[in-house]
């Protein structure tokens, strides 16, 4: 199951503690082809953090997907990596 999902959509499938969970978690770029940004001449930067968690029987890891702009990934380097200089906004949830 890997269909891009809205935060509703992840609750009723792995419930509101592990919707949590994840967005309580720190974010890595996710180095996906295509999502590298400005340094790669892409447009858009692509970053996760996942939670092991299941649906019913199947073990998997919810993920959320981030993606951070040129001037964003620029903000965060003049921050020296910075992560708290940008507001982040997760773009969908992912159940794998």
């Amino acid at each position: 199951m890997s269909k891009k999902m809205t935060r509703a959509e992840a609750v009723a499938l792995v419930g509101e503690k592990a919707v949590d969970q994840v967005e309580s978690k720190n974010c890595e770029p996710t180095n996906r082809v295509g999502f590298n940004g400005a340094c790669q001449g892409d447009s858009s930067t692509e970053w996760s953090a996942s939670v092991p968690c299941s649906v019913g029987e199947d073990e998997g890891h919810l993920i959320a997907v981030y993606y951070t702009t040129p001037e964003q990934d620029e903000a965060m380097g003049a921050a020296g990596g910075d992560g708290s200089a940008i507001n982040w906004t997760i773009d969908h949830y992912v159940f794998t």
